[in-house]
């Protein structure tokens, strides 16, 4: 039987030893207790995490603040430094 065109059917084939194997022995399937994944984690992805875990805003603070900030009481060179103190140590 002969079907031409795309995909067609050929006559049948003798498989033989000087043909290249198409499927692998037992011995080379990958079985449950071989199988060894890995997972390699970004530095960014690190840190994005890191970022998902910061608490929400609250208005009414940072509202405070602005007002401290625009009197002129807030920024003193202590309150700065604790401040990148802090963020360092949570990055």
């Amino acid at each position: 039987m002969e079907i031409h065109g795309p995909g067609g059917v050929h006559q049948p084939e003798r498989l033989d030893s000087s043909q290249p194997a198409r499927m692998k022995s037992v011995d080379q399937v990958a079985t449950p207790d071989r199988i060894v994944d890995q997972v390699q984690i970004s530095e960014q992805a690190h840190y994005l995490e890191k970022l998902s875990q910061v608490p929400a805003i609250r208005q009414e603070k940072v509202a405070e603040l602005q007002r401290q900030i625009e009197a002129g009481v807030y920024e003193t060179p202590e309150r700065i430094e604790q401040a990148v103190q802090k963020l360092l140590e949570e990055l």
